[in-house]
């Protein structure tokens, strides 16, 4: 089940987040670029903040955070982790579509993301084209992401087509 963020669901995203970094972005990057990106430990304060400003889409596993996805008010997905423990289920394309749908309610012409190296599969399968490639320093390390795009209106057009 997909719906808002809840006061209280920080916790739980905390620990989505991190696990989500030393458990499947570790398969694509180094220790010490997940470790730039995330710490070592869960940041619950940090998440509390960061949720109550963006809002994010949760999904919801027999009561328990599985994943989430932050979307900005101009169709930039700026975060989207599974837990670990629910990989490869599904959850992660849910909350995608249901990002889509919401932009497309909105009339925006498009969706947008910087994916890691981990998530440009599932939005390349969702039809999102690559852009460009960017190399982000954060700290001493440098990560590898994709600029990527869905046009819901074509160019010109004033009608959604996705």
């Amino acid at each position: 089940m997909i719906r808002p963020y809840q006061p209280g669901d920080h916790e739980a995203i905390a620990e989505v987040f991190t696990r989500a970094m030393h458990e499947i972005a570790s398969q694509r990057y180094t220790t010490r670029q997940c470790e730039a990106w995330s710490g070592r430990k869960p940041n619950p304060e940090h998440w509390r903040q960061r949720c109550d400003t963006k809002q994010p889409l949760v999904y919801v596993v027999d009561g328990q955070v599985a994943g989430f996805l932050e979307l900005d008010p101009d169709g930039h997905i700026d975060c989207l982790f599974v837990h670990p423990a629910h990989g490869r289920r599904g959850i992660a394309s849910a909350l995608v579509r249901r990002a889509i749908e919401t932009c497309v309610a909105k009339g925006l012409p498009l969706v947008y993301v910087e994916a890691s190296l981990c998530a440009r599969p599932l939005f390349e399968a969702m039809r999102f084209v690559t852009l460009r490639e960017n190399v982000v320093r954060i700290g001493d390390e440098k990560l590898v992401n994709f600029s990527m795009e869905l046009r819901l209106v074509p160019e010109g057009s004033s009608s959604a087509t996705y």
